[in-house]
């Protein structure tokens, strides 16, 4: 170790796993409970890993999940003085020439910051979140240590392994984004600028001229928590409307503009003058266009019930991290499908069916995005707290409408019969099915890996090319006009554009344009005298 400073930490890492249990390294210790423990016991930077892990339900199974929600870091608030030093330092000046009033007695206390409460000059009344004194240097002391041990280090929960290496770098990311107040200032005006023209959306607005990376100073929120059922009925509030404008206006977040509150607990989210109110952007979520597109096409299949269109999406959505079955990913979705196929949507469970889909994806060498996995824990969350405040709505009920208009939205005419040779795999409910092979072989040249076992002899190398590349030419050729074929099917089945004799026009042209090209390949089969 380079100090004596790391190798005290790694003796006090590996004592306090001992005593939760661990017998034969790190990997031993297989109870989420004895986990949880131990992470809080080590401090901060073991409890944000704890709490990274826990957004991973496409990791870790349900049981590691639910210990791993219930992590605590609510510590001791930091002595004023500490506090008055990092604020003065930061801001160049003596903390009352910025403060009519400034509360000593923290309102809130966690392990990387504290929060007060004070008043400006001018009177506004405002929250400081303070970075605490010396959190970075010993965060950071722990990575290095962890980095060093991680090599010996793997969580085993059942039959599944976790590469501590990779949570690690997704922690040192994350310390160093919630370590950066300037970030989470920019995540609030990014969320305001997205939601200006929403007018039951709001969030704080922020001080940018009191604000640095070590502080946060924005305008105090006096609301009722959401979940607080009797205060908002007492206050007159609508609590169907606000619980349909809260699930709205998240699927809002989410697909529209890619850009969502990761953390949308109760505390959270705060009722003031008939807005909902948002809080806390310390963690944020991200999704681009292309994966969002996907996940639409996921929940589309749900709405639909198509068993091809939820299999394929989550193909797309998902990183490949070993062969994948086609038959038995198949196999496993249907099973899921079946699950539900009595079911109302109304009464579908979203966070059992996210689990079911996520076990899926592990048996199957799937791993899905960080991105993806936090946006579902978030939709979790507003399912849970949807059902709290309006245990009448479904969040279903709100979903199915949403991704169908979406879905609407975002098809271009112009581009439909491309999409769809892009898409062949995402069949209609028609029932027009592609042999499984066949899938499989488009999939794997879609990505990229499909392998020809060709024996040259060295004297007739050129000609063996040749031949290759005619074959080559050949197989393309007729995947092209395959793919052609089946979605002229799917547009003729989905009846879009503008018709002829009734059928789709696009659908026509795709049948003449497959016709034509598949008798001219048969033609240059034959003239070449190769079947």
């Amino acid at each position: 170790m380079a100090n004596s400073d790391e190798k005290k930490r790694v003796r006090e890492i590996i004592s306090v796993f001992i005593k939760h249990g661990m017998k034969d390294g790190i990997k031993s210790v297989t109870d989420p409970y004895q986990i949880r423990l131990a992470f809080e016991e080590l401090g901060p930077t073991f409890v944000k890993i704890g709490q990274i892990l826990s957004t991973r339900a496409d990791i870790l199974p349900k049981e590691y999940i639910l210990e791993f929600e219930k992590l605590q870091d609510d510590v001791k608030g930091e002595p004023y003085e500490n506090v008055k030093v990092i604020i003065e330092e930061n801001l160049g000046c003596p903390i009352d020439e910025v403060f009519r009033s400034f509360k000593r007695n923290p309102e809130a206390s966690a392990s990387m910051a504290v929060v007060h409460r004070g008043v400006l000059k001018d009177g506004e009344e405002v929250v400081i979140k303070v970075q605490r004194p010396g959190i970075r240097e010993t965060m950071m002391r722990d990575i290095s240590v962890l980095r060093k041990i991680s090599r010996f280090a793997k969580i085993a929960p059942q039959s599944d392994v976790i590469d501590v290496r990779d949570i690690i770098e997704e922690l040192s990311q994350a310390i160093n984004r919630e370590l950066d107040f300037n970030i989470e200032a920019s995540n609030i005006d990014i969320f305001r600028e997205n939601n200006k023209d929403i007018d039951c959306i709001d969030c704080p607005k922020v001080y940018d001229d009191y604000t640095t990376s070590k502080i946060l100073v924005m305008e105090y929120v006096k609301g009722t928590k959401i979940d607080d059922i009797e205060n908002l009925k007492e206050k007159g509030y609508d609590l169907e409307d606000i619980s349909v404008k809260l699930a709205n206006n998240y699927f809002k977040q989410i697909f529209k503009d890619g850009f969502f509150h990761a953390d949308p607990h109760p505390g959270n989210i705060l009722i003031r003058d008939g807005k909902i109110v948002y809080i806390d952007f310390g963690l944020v979520g991200n999704i681009d266009k292309g994966m969002r597109d996907k996940f639409l096409e996921f929940l589309y299949g749900v709405a639909s019930r198509n068993v091809e269109v939820m299999m394929y999406s989550i193909m797309k959505i998902g990183i490949q991290k070993d062969t994948i079955n086609t038959k038995k990913l198949y196999s496993d979705i249907e099973s899921i499908y079946n699950t539900y196929i009595e079911t109302n949507l109304s009464d579908i469970d979203l966070p059992q069916m996210m689990e079911q889909v996520f076990n899926a994806c592990r048996k199957n060498n799937i791993a899905i995005p960080k991105n993806v996995t936090m946006m579902m824990k978030g939709l979790i969350t507003i399912e849970g707290l949807v059902e709290k405040i309006n245990p009448d709505l479904n969040i279903m009920n709100v979903a199915v409408p949403f991704v169908k208009q979406q879905m609407l939205e975002k098809k271009d005419i112009k581009h439909e019969f491309l999409e769809q040779l892009e898409n062949v795999y995402l069949l209609s409910k028609s029932g027009v099915k592609i042999p499984v092979k066949l899938l499989e072989l488009i999939n794997t040249t879609l990505a990229g890996k499909l392998k020809v076992q060709l024996e040259l002899e060295d004297n007739n190398l050129e000609q063996g090319f040749n031949d290759l590349n005619k074959m080559v030419n050949r197989m393309t050729f007729g995947l092209i006009i395959a793919s052609i074929i089946v979605g002229s099917a799917i547009i003729v089945n989905s009846n879009a554009g503008p018709k002829i004799y009734g059928i789709s026009a696009f659908g026509a042209i795709g049948y003449l344009g497959a016709g034509i090209m598949g008798i001219w390949l048969l033609y240059s089969i034959l003239k070449s005298g190769k079947m």
